[in-house]
């Protein structure tokens, strides 16, 4: 008889750990029952039916344990595990080294002299075989090796030796075809999106001179189509932190997250547009460049009923940035509905309780075919939207999600949960909780597929011609447009609903960040806040130096959860050091530290030492919050934790400690 579980969801109970032959397993038992035919038999012994078993889940292992974990003991396929491990394997292994170890566990199976039942040498080797299988469809560019395609040949010569003229071989075969072609055959060769060539962008007659030209709904659907082409292209896996924040791995298989990159590159494209075409005329009168910004208010508007949160972000961003946010005189000929839709768009993104309004609209509205019936009744439509928002109700769409939140929950991940076990196994609870946050990107871009837009050759031609200025120029035709001595001081009254930030976009490669680096990015200030707190004490781990203080590739990062938020048990702190070896150029280098609810003064301080590599003795430096007008210096035996204060960026400084020798105070040499 074959016991089955009792009822949609059976409960599991932890039993422990157990640690077989380069392995460590997690085992939970389970309460089943036996299925019985005959229905008063079954009533007769139910008291006999139930018995409890042992599940097995792979929790850390070797490379090798972690390949041979995709079958169970009895051979089977645990697709759930297959999915998670080849989404995932990259960050700790090449697509070459786990390709040998499967063919060679796959050649194993054929070998008589293995102590293991020929049925049970079938199962296994009909379960290795669907992986390929299920590899090469899923993850083609695994396979894209030119000009050789050495592991395609491989597979297709194992295929070729053992299951002759099978599915296996022919796929092989078929991929290695379309490659020798110089067809990608589902590898994203390019990760632009497709607009028409120079010679045919010269016959356009082009009708846009202006952004005000441009209806708002079809500027929306542009943007939209750009978006959504660049999120199908998107290759998950390389949204995991340990490619986007480019740390060096053991795996040393280089993996360049190109199509993140390409999102990236498109959300800055937008706020930079935003921003020039506010800025670039000097000569336009208020007035008239407050018909611009509500034009892009109107816009973002169109793109919250089209569930395009990624370009909608970038708008925002655009509009709150120090170069907009400034002309005072601009914003008080918006009219005053406009800025109160605009506030509302805003809070979409706040940063209160970790993001928790744009995820749960993405919880609502991720794979629904229509927008927010709810959403669409709120305040945000005054007046005369109720037109705008029936033209979208039934329409059916996906969602483009604003992908920083994915890029921030993952790259924290990878800080706060050591990639290897004490014992030096492969962590594979880590790759676990990064699979939940892939899953739902898969989710989202499976929804994609429902927009249903086409181009328009002479909005993209025309958009993409707009010029843009970096940061420092924007700024400057700011100033020349209202010029600081003459700002007003009344603009609080219009913004009483939207938060006052100065965004910056910064991606860096090394694990030392620059607080005002300005290169493109697509996460604002506060974009990586996670609970990091949850992930931690849920894995029941102990942070390394080495692992607690990873530095987090975003721009004045700020964990806690605001000034009215709850305690965490963890906060990620940002700490650097004052010495002008430190200071390049205006570039303050900060590393990024754990700190939990026991850190005391010389802990901290012990941590922040080790992560800049200086040397010494911690008695020799002081730690110093900087806040807003003035400095935190805490004393030795304080608890960091609970003396912080949480009003404010968590930015430290390590500083090295006066001394009195009797002449008055001086600086000890660092």
């Amino acid at each position: 008889m074959n016991p089955i579980t009792d009822g949609l969801q059976p409960s599991l109970k932890l039993w422990g750990e157990e640690e077989i032959d380069g392995a460590v397993f997690t085992v939970y038992l389970k309460k089943v029952r036996y299925h019985h035919t005959n229905i008063e038999s079954s009533e007769q012994v139910s008291h006999l039916e139930w018995e409890t078993i042992r599940l097995k889940m792979i929790k850390a292992g070797t490379l090798e344990k972690l390949v041979e974990s995709l079958a169970t003991d009895t051979g089977e396929l645990d697709s759930t595990y297959m999915n998670i491990f080849l989404s995932t394997y990259r960050s700790f292994a090449s697509p070459n080294q786990v390709l040998s170890i499967l063919l060679n566990r796959y050649e194993q199976m054929h070998n008589e002299t293995l102590q293991i039942s020929s049925e049970t040498k079938d199962q296994h080797k009909r379960t290795l075989e669907k992986v390929l299988l299920v590899w090469l469809d899923m993850y083609p560019e695994d396979f894209y090796e030119p000009p050789q395609y050495l592991s395609l040949l491989k597979v297709k010569d194992i295929a070729a030796k053992y299951i002759p003229g099978g599915a296996l071989e022919h796929r092989a075969k078929h991929r290695l075809l379309k490659y020798k072609r110089g067809e990608c055959g589902g590898v994203s060769c390019g990760q632009s999106v497709d607009f028409p060539s120079e010679i045919k962008l010269k016959s356009l007659s082009l009708n846009y001179f202006s952004i005000l030209d441009i209806p708002d709904k079809e500027f929306a659907l542009q943007l939209t189509y750009t978006d959504n082409e660049l999120f199908k292209k998107l290759i998950p896996y390389q949204c995991l932190g340990a490619f986007w924040s480019r740390r060096d791995k053991i795996s040393g298989w280089n993996v360049s997250p190109s199509s993140v990159t390409a999102t990236v590159n498109q959300f800055n494209a937008v706020s930079w547009r935003v921003i020039s075409t506010i800025l670039s005329d000097p000569l336009l009168k208020p007035t008239v460049r407050a018909r611009i910004v509500t034009k892009w208010i109107n816009i973002a508007q169109e793109l919250r009923l089209l569930k395009n949160f990624s370009s909608l972000k970038a708008i925002t961003a655009a509009l709150q940035s120090n170069s907009i946010h400034r002309l005072s005189k601009v914003w008080l000929s918006v009219p005053r509905e406009k800025i109160e839709i605009f506030s509302e768009l805003a809070k979409i993104f706040s940063e209160e309780n970790n993001q928790t309004n744009c995820r749960e609209l993405l919880i609502k509205e991720g794979s629904a075919k229509f927008v927010n019936a709810v959403w669409l009744n709120s305040k945000q439509f005054l007046k005369n939207s109720e037109k705008i928002a029936s033209d979208h109700a039934c329409t059916m769409q996906g969602t483009i999600p604003y992908l920083g939140t994915f890029l921030t929950d993952l790259t924290m991940i990878d800080a706060a949960i050591p990639d290897y076990l004490p014992n030096g196994l492969i962590n594979f609870d880590k790759k676990r909780k990064e699979f939940e946050i892939l899953a739902q990107i898969k989710l989202l871009q499976s929804a994609a597929n429902s927009y249903d837009i086409q181009i328009n050759e002479e909005f993209q031609f025309w958009f993409n011609s707009i010029p843009i200025f970096d940061e420092k120029e924007s700024y400057e035709l700011s100033c020349s447009i209202e010029p600081q001595d003459t700002t007003f001081h009344s603009k609080k009254h219009v913004f009483d609903n939207v938060k006052n930030s100065v965004f910056k976009w910064s991606h860096q490669k090394s694990d030392s960040t620059p607080s005002t680096s300005s290169n493109g990015f697509l996460c604002d200030k506060n974009s990586n806040e996670i609970n990091v707190a949850a992930i931690v004490k849920e894995n029941g781990i102990k942070m390394s130096k080495s692992c607690s203080s990873l530095s987090i590739p975003h721009h004045n990062s700020n964990i806690c959860n605001g000034k009215n938020g709850p305690l965490q048990d963890f906060y990620i702190i940002k700490v650097s050091l004052e010495q002008k070896s430190c200071d390049i150029g205006g570039v303050n280098m900060y590393k990024s530290i754990m700190l939990n609810n026991s850190d005391r003064t010389r802990t901290v301080i012990t941590n922040a030492m080790l992560k800049h590599g200086v040397e010494g003795d911690p008695e020799e430096y002081m730690l110093v919050q900087l806040v807003p007008g003035g400095e935190i210096v805490f004393p030795d035996s304080a608890n960091v934790y609970y003396a912080v204060n949480r009003n404010h960026e968590l930015k430290f400084v390590l500083r090295t400690r006066y001394k009195n020798d009797g002449r008055g105070k001086k600086r000890m040499p660092s």
